[in-house]
């Protein structure tokens, strides 16, 4: 009767397991590129399952997974980050967020690179943030933004 009771445990156990696995991986946001800028051609982001849009690159080389933010007026980072990336100090600033006003920091030419797009002499807020950067307005507002059914194409707009 006990060897039944656990056999039965171990079975609902397993099915957990998987399912737990399934959905971990699942639910992880997805941050490809399909062909990426360096290749000669575009950035094109695939819409992630949370409806962002999700792109790799790094501020002054050091590397950071992007939210692509239209809303953002700066490319923004946390305080986290701005530490292990060794950003230099910034000028105190306050920032306006969905949540209310944010105190910070506002770093001054930084390189910002996303996608294989590098843009230089750029701000960078320094906030609360996690491990996700804003890819801000600062950065956004020099190339062409296309979004079309469930991928965001970014372009350096010809000038």
């Amino acid at each position: 009767m006990v060897q039944g009771y656990i056999s039965v445990l171990v079975i609902w156990a397993t099915i957990f397991t998987v399912a737990y696995l399934y959905f971990d991986t699942r639910l992880e946001p997805r941050v490809s590129i399909a062909k990426s800028y360096q290749d000669g051609g575009e950035v094109v982001i695939p819409r992630s399952w949370d409806g962002h849009y999700y792109v790799p690159g790094s501020i002054n080389g050091y590397p950071i997974k992007f939210l692509v933010d239209t809303g953002a007026s700066v490319v923004s980072v946390g305080a986290d980050f701005a530490r292990r990336a060794n950003l230099p100090k910034g000028r105190p600033a306050n920032f306006t967020t969905a949540g209310g006003v944010v105190q910070g920091e506002m770093v001054f030419d930084q390189v910002i690179e996303a996608g294989g797009i590098v843009m230089g002499g750029l701000h960078v807020s320094v906030g609360l943030h996690g491990d996700v950067a804003l890819l801000g307005q600062n950065f956004l507002r020099k190339i062409d933004v296309i979004q079309s059914n469930d991928t965001m194409t970014l372009r350096i707009r010809a000038e």
